[in-house]
């Protein structure tokens, strides 16, 4: 079979390394200049590399690294140790640290119980209220969708300062909204990972570009068993054949019809949103993905001329913008420079900010940073990038759950492909993987059953 895939984000690299080891012909289609999606890089004029985020792995994202490691790609990452460092004016540099010694969910109720910018009224407050979901399952995590992560926590008798002091920054990190707009389910899924498996917590950086380091292997891969990987070649139509309910190809912006036998949209949804064709918007299936609207977010590197936060590791801070930051001279080895910092923050919650004018931002910026780190007011600033994403991953609002689809549509030779549609993580690169995974598994399933036609196949001009 031919299968066409619009996109070369994690979704559709997945699809497409997957599908081209097992035979088939692959194209994929990415409307930018570089691969990798909402985990892309590129060099800047200077040669630094620019990140569209700061892309952080977790222990417990399984499907990727079996992922990575079958395509010998697992010495991929920095590994570091399973804490989750806060940072803030008053208590300074405050971790909550998973004991390695002790059990799960002991080992990380142990972290709580030492994080000093909690009382141990606050301490015992967050470890009996989370008792249901240290205890629980991804069923009951599920069916909280309905309410914030704010009410459920206050509703269980945590408290106020916990939610301020730890849980808004997990929600940021999480989804670039506070607590008090995401879905309760979002932080508990994390949660339940946490609590019940050891490995969960540990947290890794790329040892340098994703670039690199993930996307252009695949696609040296990918084209060496004869796929095909088309950089700058934006998706602006599907064609669509209601007769015989089927995908018939993918208009391109350069008047090209690409088409072939299976089409997978690995789109981010906004944008599938937009070329979706008349004859299936009316759809329930289709309609329902304008609930899945896109988070805001800020990518911002600085560059100093000296070593400011000193910390290998991620770092939170609570009550800022500055959900998380890392120092990727340190954090990131091919990016290292010797004594200067390259901090990168993601920046969020981000939609009174995304239009701000470039010096505005970085002063912003600058001041919380300060505010966090003094020592940054003796430093110089050499230079800065803004990396402004209007639509990153879909806002896990309550109630918002339902409406994520199933990768197979109800036409019959496209599928969805990417972390908004449904699977049981987080809208992540796992989740992206999984999703990637869950896509195959339903081409498969339609092949078994005959229902994929194949057709001839070619890429033409426009009429």
């Amino acid at each position: 079979m031919r299968i066409v895939i619009a996109g070369a984000g994690p979704a559709g690299m997945v699809v497409a390394r997957t599908m081209v080891e097992r035979g088939h012909d692959v194209i994929v289609l990415e409307k930018r200049n570089v691969p990798g999606g909402k985990v892309s890089a590129w060099q800047d004029a200077d040669g630094d590399w620019i990140e569209s985020g700061l892309h952080v792995f977790f222990g417990a994202y399984h499907n990727l690294l079996a992922f990575l490691d079958r395509y010998g790609l697992g010495n991929t990452f920095n590994w570091k140790p399973a804490e989750m460092i806060f940072v803030s004016e008053r208590h300074g540099l405050a971790p909550i640290r998973f004991v390695p010694w002790l059990p799960t969910p002991f080992n990380g109720l142990a972290g709580v119980l030492a994080f000093k910018p909690l009382s141990l009224g606050d301490k015992l407050r967050m470890g009996l209220g989370l008792l249901r979901v240290i205890f629980g399952d991804q069923k009951y995590v599920d069916e909280q969708d309905h309410e914030t992560y704010a009410s459920w926590h206050l509703r269980h008798g945590m408290g106020q300062r916990s939610l301020d002091e730890v849980m808004h920054t997990m929600a940021l990190a999480l989804n670039f909204q506070r607590a008090d707009r995401v879905s309760a389910k979002l932080p508990l899924t994390a949660m339940l990972h946490f609590a019940h498996e050891k490995e969960a917590p540990r947290m890794a950086l790329v040892k340098g570009s994703p670039d690199t380091n993930i996307w252009r292997p695949l696609i040296a891969q990918i084209e060496r068993l004869g796929g095909r990987v088309e950089l700058n070649a934006r998706v602006v139509a599907i064609e669509y054949d209601q007769e015989t309910n089927q995908v018939t190809g993918f208009r391109l912006a350069d008047g090209r019809l690409v088409t072939g036998d299976v089409y997978v949209s690995a789109m981010p949804v906004h944008n599938l949103r937009k070329v979706i064709p008349p004859a299936l918007r009316e759809l329930p299936y289709f309609a329902n993905l304008s609930h899945l609207k896109g988070s805001p977010v800020i990518t911002m590197q600085l560059f100093f001329d000296r070593r400011i936060a000193g910390v290998d590791n991620l770092l939170f801070s609570a009550g800022t913008h500055l959900s998380v930051y890392a120092d990727m001279a340190m954090v990131a080895p091919e990016y290292h420079k010797g004594e200067r910092s390259i901090m990168q923050f993601v920046v969020a919650p981000a939609a009174e900010l995304i239009n701000l004018p470039d010096d505005e931002l970085v002063q912003f910026v600058m001041s919380e940073f300060v505010r966090l780190h003094p020592n940054a007011r003796e430093a110089k600033l050499l230079k800065h990038t803004i990396v402004r994403i209007p639509n990153s991953v879909y806002q896990a609002l309550p109630g918002v759950d339902q409406y994520r689809p199933d990768q197979a549509t109800p036409v019959r030779n496209f599928f969805l492909a990417g972390d908004y549609t449904r699977q049981h993580f987080l809208a992540s690169i796992e989740g992206a993987v999984i999703s990637a995974n869950r896509c195959v598994e339903r081409i498969t399933e339609a092949q078994a059953r005959g229902d994929l036609v194949l057709q001839p196949y070619f890429v033409a001009a426009a009429d």
